[in-house]
Formats: structure tokens, sequence, C-alpha cells
């Protein structure tokens, strides 16, 4: 007979949509306090009223201090046009109505995003532990506080990024490849997710696939972009225009940050706001940390071609998956503190399969609040931020970046582990095969 009181909890789908709805009242109660990180806060409020004020065509020119690509401009149009249906005049901007607006995407996002990690992994293990790890997400401090509480929107790249995936494993890449090329142009960090979908399927899809992704992801750029850099006073729309500026724009962006680390507590959090055209033996730091992501894709991609035929393929492609968006935030130069979230959900995913990764799961949920914490302070409350000793905040920055770069080696160690497993598996398979000769046939 079970006892009822020490046996496990099963999640059924009820219940997973219970606590889907649990985590989304809890986004929605803190979206609700006058609380957000101000400096991002204000901008959004801004580039919202501008987009409704002065339109696509005259953005740009308008609001000089925006960087974002167009494509969120278009949800933050929305907003504003919400918004001003309660305040025609947007004479009351600074109340909390439109802050709740601007934060509320981000936090369905989450909730999307814990919905498919839940679908991705029910292929693939008990549909248990795929609600389990869903919910788990769902519920991720690290997350509720970037999206609900600071107000930020990579909650809404970790989507698009879990939806390329969910398409990739359904081998819908050409619609994968469309997606990301749309995502690029969300926010430019969408590019991170690019590599994982040539490295994972260059050996598995034809070549008019590779052209119809290229060739359809620069007609959804451009079409996308067009109303706000095709159409000039004349109403003369340039093919290559809308390029031309897109590229001015992320061009200067980047430039603007072209500090060793912004914030991110990583392998470069030692020289935060250093520039990172600043040498060591010769090499600028910008050299040595793309060199280095580099030779991480290098072995990425060595990974995932032996994983090919594996039977434990998938969990190995969430695994490189992770780390691949980690190793973008750990060795390049000019990392923000938040984008070390978009692994988090891949993560996730690969704890159901792969248990050990659990402590890789919160440790990097540890850092990443103490990193995002950091910033917060840093920039919403100056005064306190600046009443603590150096020291501290110093003692504080290394030891959490040298703590990410140990869990970063661990997972590393982690592909290597399950590349060797599998060597050996291989080699046992090629040995247990019977050997025939002339004389046995």
């Amino acid at each position: 007979m079970i006892n009822i009181a020490t046996a496990p909890l099963e999640l059924n789908s009820r219940r997973f949509y219970l606590g889907l709805a649990l985590a989304l009242g809890l986004h929605l109660f803190l979206i609700s306090l006058p609380i957000a990180f101000w400096v991002d806060m204000n901008l959004y409020k801004a580039w919202s009223i501008d987009m409704v004020q002065q339109g696509f065509a005259n953005f740009y020119n308008y609001s000089t201090n925006c960087d974002y690509p167009p494509t969120y401009l278009y949800v933050l149009w929305v907003i504003g046009k919400i918004y001003q249906f309660f305040d025609p005049s947007f004479s009351h901007t600074d109340g909390l109505l439109l802050t709740i607006l601007i934060k509320i995407p981000p936090v369905f996002a989450d909730i999307a995003s814990a919905f498919l990690i839940a679908q991705i992994l029910k292929a693939h293990t008990s549909v248990d532990k795929a609600y389990t790890m869903g919910l788990i997400y769902a519920f991720n401090p690290l997350m509720l506080f970037v999206s609900a509480v600071w107000g930020q929107v990579d909650g809404i790249m970790t989507l698009l990024m879990l939806w390329a995936f969910y398409l990739i494993q359904q081998n819908y890449v050409v619609r994968a490849g469309l997606l990301i090329a749309v995502m690029v142009i969300v926010k430019p960090q969408g590019l991170f997710f690019a590599p994982f979908l040539v490295l994972s399927q260059w050996f598995r899809q034809t070549w008019w696939k590779w052209g119809a992704i290229i060739a359809g992801g620069l007609v959804a750029i451009w079409l996308i972009i067009l109303p706000f850099y095709g159409v000039g006073s004349i109403a003369v729309v340039s093919i290559i225009n809308p390029f031309l500026s897109l590229y001015k724009l992320l061009r200067a962006t980047a430039d603007y940050y072209s500090f060793a680390s912004v914030n991110a507590f990583n392998f470069w959090g030692w020289a935060n706001w250093i520039r990172d055209y600043t040498t060591f033996g010769g090499f600028s730091y910008k050299v040595i940390g793309l060199s280095l992501l580099g030779i991480l894709l290098g072995w990425l991609a060595i990974f995932l071609y032996q994983q090919r035929h594996h039977q434990a393929q998938f969990a190995g492609q969430c695994l490189a998956l992770s780390t691949m968006l980690f190793g973008f935030f750990m060795l390049p130069t000019r990392m923000h503190e938040r984008y070390m979230l978009y692994g988090l959900a891949f993560l996730a995913i690969a704890i159901a399969l792969i248990p050990a990764v659990k402590w890789l799961y919160w440790g990097l949920t540890l850092t990443g609040a103490v990193n995002v914490g950091y910033a917060y302070l840093r920039y919403n409350y100056e005064d306190l931020f600046y009443a603590i000793p150096e020291i501290w905040l110093q003692s504080v920055v290394y030891i959490t970046s040298a703590v990410n770069v140990t869990l970063f080696a661990l997972m590393l160690f982690h592909t290597f582990r399950m590349f060797r497993q599998q060597s050996q598996q291989s080699q046992q398979s090629l040995l247990s095969v019977p050997l025939t000769s002339e004389g046995s046939r």
C-alpha cells in the first residue's frame, strides 16, 4: 500500500497549468509594484511614446538615443497605442500604468518559455519530469527579477531561442533559420543562437535549405526594417538603404560599448569598464575574446558532429547549446550582466536528461542574481552603492567572476566527458561486430 504522505507528487497537466498560473500571478504581483530599473524603463517609455508621436520613418531621426533594432519597436508602438487610450496627451507617463504595460510582454514570455520547455521535453522524458522542469524555470528567481522587477526583455529573446530550438527538433530547419534572422533584429544577442543551427545541421540538410534560409532571412529583415529606413522624403524605396542603415545602428551600438566587460562577471570581469582595444601580449582584449570564442565553437562543432547518430544526441545538443550560449557571455568582450540568462532555459531542459548539470543551473542562477543585483544597485541606488567600501564591491566582482569561470569549466568538462563516453561506446560496438571471412560465406 502506497503511503500518500511520502509518495512523490506526480505532475499531471492540471497541476502543471495551475503551477503556471501561480507563476504568472507572482509575476503580475511584482509588476504591480512601483519598482524597475529606471534607466532602461525610462528609455522604453520614451521610445514607446516617440513611436506613436513621430511614426516609424522619423523615429530614429528623433530618438537618437535608441540603440535597439526595429523589431521590438513594433511592440513598444503597440504598447504606446494602448497607453494613449488612457492618457491621450501622454501627460502622466511617470505613473505605474505605462511601466506595467512595458513589463507585460517579457512576463508572458517567461510563462510561455516554461510551457515550451515542457513541450520540448515530452518527447524525450516522462511527462512528470517535463512538467517539473517547466515549473522550475517558471519560478526561477533570476528570470522573475529581470522580467517582472527590472523590466528588461531578455525573456522574450529566450522564448524565441526556445522556439527556434523546438523547430529544429521538429526538422523545420528553414523556419528556424527565418526565426533566427528575425531574432537578430529583435536584439543583436539573437546572433548567439545562429552557430547552433549551422553546427548541428550542416551535415543533415540539403544545400537548397541553406539557400532558402539566407534568401528568406534577408527578405524578412528587409520587410521588417523597411518602414524605419526605406522610405525617404520623396517616398523612394532603396533596396540597399535599409540594410546600410541597420548596419550603422548595430555598429554604433557595438562601438558605444567597446569595453572588456559592461558589468558582466565573466572571464573579463576583472577588466570591467576597461576599453577592449587595450592589449595584452600584443593582442587586444577584443581579439583575445573572439579567439577564445572561436576555439569554443570549434570544439562544439566536433562534439555535435559526434552526436549525429548517437541515441543521446538530444541531451548532447541541449548541453552543447547551453555551453555555447554561456560561452558567448563568458568569452567575448562587450558583454552585459544579463546575457548569461539565455543558457538557463536549455540547462533546465538538460537537467531532465543529465541530472548532474542541476548544480550548474542553480549555480548560474545564484551568480546571475549577484551580477544582476550589482548592476541594479549601482544604477538604481547610487548613493547606497557608493557608500559601500570599494574593496567590498571589487571582491564581489572578482569572486563571482571566478565562480562563473569555474562553472563554465565544469560545463565544458561535461561535454568532454560525454564525448569520451560516447567514443568508447562506439569503439565497443565496432569490436562486438563479428568478423566474416571468405571461407565462412
